[in-house]
């Protein structure tokens, strides 16, 4: 008699009794159905402000990676080396509920605030899909995994390019109303802010390098050639600090990394057109002034701004918090009573080290359990109950590591610290015995976490990143026996 599930339906029979290369062929279709849901979805909220539409996509993937998680353990499918990891992230969710209990706003914390989507569930949603890269099974699958990532990359480049041209693409970095900057028109993609954009692109850079050095066939070398002057160039001209030194820290590393391999000259000649993209870009950044008519009112009159290299970190943090979401409060540069202090929001050191100190501030008064997930904003209202009364407030630390600690708590954090570390050792284990596919993942994953000293947690970006740290743990015994 066939298995079932509690002596219950053919339907049960049917998903017991599946084939594991079918359950693989499920994880690589789930998977790759975020590629395409996710942008699809995000474009209301380009057009039309409909804020919640890509938490829809990101809720629709994540349901069935749960599905097929459980489905993994019950098929017993899913590889013992698994069980630490996920043991790991199920204590990040159970403390995560703890941290709910104790929060400011159940349905917030549990659901994330309304256009940022990253609250308790997002948890749950991450580690499952972190355990389905983990099982795609086959480095086929992986490869194809990693080629619909970069075809994904390539829209998002193709709609940032509109963006960044002054031609009247829907965009909400048009401007940056908090420097009072108008005309900037800098890219972000479907991704939300010009910072993720920068993460994304950065990140799937480092594959696209390695596989355009040594990719086995001419076509493939080719494709990945391209997607990776075209990455580099639309991060840079993101003009923010992971856009501009993520890049030049990818490049970098591959160049390192085909030195090791003697690459030879099929190598020189990639990295003489990324870095001929890097360049590029950074002239592109140079002339945008003069190009899109960028002026200035900061003296109460329209200014024209002249060409340079400018970097706008602090603006896009609350363009995209303030201006796009409402859920942090308006940038106001003196004569705001704000506990945190002041901050000078064109200066890069001082905006990002004005959100560490005051996600510190919360970290002291709610070391275990934090201020409950997605609610970093709410022990910073201090003088109204609405959010955007009062000034300087934030919704994101942009160190993920504290934001990890001042919402979740400590505890969490800990644990976060703990997997990332199986993860790393595994992978570079994984990357000494494999060839480029393997180095390049591990090198996207790693220049993500580095990403994240300055970077934060998105739902348009991070899966990508959870997709690539599950393959590093795939069990190299199980994909030999699938091949």
């Amino acid at each position: 008699m066939p298995k079932t599930i509690f002596n219950t339906t053919e339907k049960s029979n049917f998903i017991l009794n599946m084939k594991t290369e079918e359950y693989q062929n499920y994880l690589l279709k789930i998977l790759t159905g975020y590629l395409i849901l996710m942008p699809l979805f995000c474009i209301p909220l380009e057009f039309f402000k409909i804020y919640s539409v890509p938490g829809i996509a990101f809720s629709i993937i994540g349901v069935l990676a749960m599905v097929f998680t459980l489905i993994g353990f019950m098929k017993q499918v899913t590889s013992k080396s698994l069980y630490l990891p996920a043991a790991l992230l199920g204590g990040m969710v159970i403390w995560g509920i703890v941290s709910l209990i104790n929060s400011y706003y159940y349905d917030v914390s549990l659901v994330g605030s309304d256009g940022r989507n990253e609250g308790l569930l997002s948890v749950v949603f991450y580690g499952c899909i972190f355990l389905l890269g983990a099982q795609l099974g086959t480095e086929q699958n992986q490869r194809k995994l990693l080629d619909a990532m970069l075809w994904f990359g390539l829209a998002q480049c193709v709609w940032a390019m509109l963006q960044a041209l002054p031609i009247g693409m829907p965009s909400y970095y048009q401007n940056l109303e908090p420097m009072l900057l108008f005309r900037v028109f800098l890219p972000s993609g479907l991704t939300g802010s010009p910072i993720f954009l920068a993460i994304l692109l950065v990140m799937l850079s480092v594959p696209a390098m390695m596989g355009a050095a040594f990719a086995e066939e001419k076509k493939k070398r080719i494709f990945y050639c391209i997607c990776a002057a075209v990455f580099v160039l639309m991060a840079v001209k993101t003009q923010c600090v992971l856009g501009v030194c993520g890049s030049a820290l990818a490049i970098l590393g591959f160049a390192v990394y085909a030195l090791i391999k003697r690459g030879g000259k099929q190598a020189l000649t990639k990295f003489a057109a990324v870095l001929a993209a890097f360049v590029l870009g950074i002239g592109w950044i140079y002339v945008s002034p003069s190009m899109n008519g960028l002026f200035s009112r900061n003296t109460g009159k329209e200014t024209a701004v002249e060409n340079s290299i400018s970097l706008y970190d602090g603006g896009i943090i609350w363009e995209d918090g303030s201006y796009r979401l409402s859920v942090s409060g308006y940038y106001v540069s003196r004569g705001t009573n704000n506990p945190n202090g002041h901050f000078v929001i064109e200066d890069i050191v001082d905006s990002y080290g004005y959100l560490w100190r005051g996600t510190l501030g919360i970290i002291k008064r709610f070391p275990l359990v934090g201020s409950g997930p997605d609610s970093l904003v709410y022990p910073q209202m201090y003088q109204h109950r609405e959010i955007m009364s009062n000034p300087n407030a934030f919704d994101r630390c942009y160190n993920y590591y504290l934001h990890l600690a001042g919402t979740l708590g400590i505890p969490a954090l800990v644990l976060y610290l703990a997997l990332i570390g199986i993860v790393v050792f595994r992978g570079g284990k994984s990357c000494k015995k494999g060839n480029w596919l393997h180095a390049g993942i591990y090198g996207a994953v790693l220049m993500y976490l580095l990403m994240m000293v300055i970077g934060a947690s998105s739902i348009t970006t991070a899966p990508i990143f959870w997709m690539l740290a599950g393959i590093l743990m795939t069990d190299r015994k199980t994909t030999a026996e699938t091949k």
